[in-house]
């Protein structure tokens, strides 16, 4: 009997334990979820407060860019103003087509017996293949490339100035000269050269075609000065 009350003492305590643990796993487990909750909160709070942060972002940038219209601020590389003032957008594209038509000129027509392959190339990233193959085809002709190669004839082209410019259709149509020297040994001739082509705007490519503008035709008048 004594036995008997014993093992049910036991048992009593046994499961008492049991209960008890249970009971602190419960709780460990309500704390859990309690963390939980309040985690998933503040998660939802921080993305919240990104997507409002993002918002007002996007918002003052928009609304800057909209305040801004159609002005562009010209800078140097050392970030400074080159003028006091805001740039039209077509003077920017003026002065850039100013830089082409300097550029296109240079490279068509200045070479020496090192440089006239590269110059080539470099014009075929600035006008049409067809209208820079004719003239390529005419110095040829007239044995630049040749006095060039065998004669050490150095060729240099230097922009002048724009004579006439109109757009119509986003086509730039300009008019422009140039001077040609033309140097053998101690003499040196002077040939202006009167440019006339249809530029339109491309994505600009860096060091070939930095203006952003392609001449969709060109041709080229000579006049011995």
């Amino acid at each position: 009997m004594v036995m008997s009350m014993k093992k049910i003492l036991r048992k009593e305590r046994e499961t008492f334990s049991i209960m008890t643990n249970m009971k602190e796993i419960l709780g460990d487990f309500n704390a859990l979820a309690d963390a939980r909750k309040k985690s998933s909160l503040l998660v939802k709070l921080a993305f919240g407060f990104c997507a409002l942060t993002v918002s007002a972002v996007l918002f003052f940038s928009y609304s800057l860019l909209s305040s801004m219209g159609n002005k562009i601020l010209v800078v140097n590389e050392n970030g400074e103003y080159l003028k006091q003032k805001a740039m039209d957008t077509d003077k920017l594209y003026e002065e850039l087509l100013r830089a082409h038509c300097s550029s296109t000129a240079y490279y068509l027509n200045s070479f020496d017996r090192l440089s006239w392959q590269e110059n080539q190339a470099h014009a075929l990233f600035l006008v049409s293949k067809p209208d820079a193959t004719a003239i390529f085809a005419k110095y040829r002709a007239d044995r630049a490339y040749g006095d060039a190669l065998e004669l050490g004839a150095v060729y240099r082209n230097k922009f002048e100035k724009i004579i006439s410019l109109s757009v119509e259709n986003g086509q730039y149509h300009v008019i422009f000269s140039s001077v040609l020297a033309i140097i053998n040994g101690s003499d040196t001739k002077e040939v202006r050269i009167i440019s006339e082509g249809t530029a339109i705007r491309v994505r600009p490519r860096f060091p070939e075609n930095i203006s952003g503008f392609f001449f969709r035709t060109y041709n080229q008048q000579y006049e011995n000065l």
